[in-house]
């Protein structure tokens, strides 16, 4: 409604201190990726020591190599990981057969690649053995942590947008994303949503908002950190007043709370 516009009057006000929980993505959404890290994989040839039952590896003290390096896992989750998806990667020299086993479920025979769905929270300790002629030859192991994840948290600091006007250029609102995992997450869709006005000013009739693209893991943010939207190379959340060929005074001085959703991954 262009006389609003041309008077400079407040047609909308966003209602001020919205902070609100986003809650990490199902384990479907978690990034498939291998790491190549050392970790806490042990190998050594058989004969040379034998598995405790029952006994898991703690992750994050690395163990020297010893014996053969015939028996290899070259990939594995990360040490600390919120993924319920666990991948493996073998190198056996010669071509052997394997044996895979996951904490103390029964060893099945597996390939040079192995994949454990539905992993729980706790310690976990993934065993290959490689065997020639019905005898384990070597005998290689890794194991790591799931933790539980945890929300991470939108804050907009609403006071830098101000009033809208109808058909004014869209206002950024700038945004401090935190991460409260022990682990790096990336954020990997964020939406913007919006409650309240006034009776006759509905914000899906009113309201243009938009979020940033986050494909390709622009938005990656480090263990106990926080993010501030705009950033150099992710823009922040945007909101306008749509100027509509109907009278729009009902929205003069109207409230809206800004609400987001989004998900994340490891």
């Amino acid at each position: 409604m262009r006389g609003l516009l041309d008077r400079k009057v407040p047609a909308a006000w966003i209602a001020a201190g919205t902070l609100l929980a986003l809650l990490l993505a199902a384990a479907a959404t978690y990034a498939a990726a291998l790491h190549g890290g050392r970790g806490k994989e042990r190998h050594e040839p058989a004969g040379k020591r034998h598995e405790p039952a029952g006994t898991a590896t703690t992750p994050g003290v690395p163990v020297a190599t010893q014996g053969s390096a015939a028996l290899r896992i070259i990939g594995h989750p990360p040490l600390i990981s919120t993924r319920s998806t666990a991948r493996f990667r073998i190198a056996a020299a010669g071509g052997p057969m394997l044996r895979c086993r996951l904490d103390q479920h029964p060893a099945r025979q597996c390939e040079d690649s192995a994949v454990y769905r539905g992993v729980g929270v706790g310690s976990h300790t993934f065993y290959v053995q490689a065997l020639r002629r019905g005898r384990v030859t070597a005998r290689s192991d890794f194991g790591w942590t799931v933790l539980e994840p945890k929300p991470f948290t939108v804050a907009s600091r609403l006071a830098d947008v101000g009033p809208l006007f109808p058909g004014a250029a869209p206002s950024v609102i700038p945004v401090v994303i935190s991460n409260p995992n022990g682990v790096a997450i990336t954020i990997t869709s964020l939406r913007v949503g919006a409650r309240g006005g006034a009776p006759g000013c509905a914000p899906a009739d009113n309201l243009a908002l938009t979020a940033p693209a986050l494909a390709g893991g622009k938005l990656r943010i480090a263990a106990h950190s926080s993010v501030s939207l705009p950033s150099p190379t992710v823009a922040a959340p945007t909101i306008a007043l749509r100027e509509l060929p109907v009278p729009q005074d009902a929205c003069k001085n109207a409230d809206f709370d800004l609400a987001f959703s989004g998900s994340a991954g490891g």
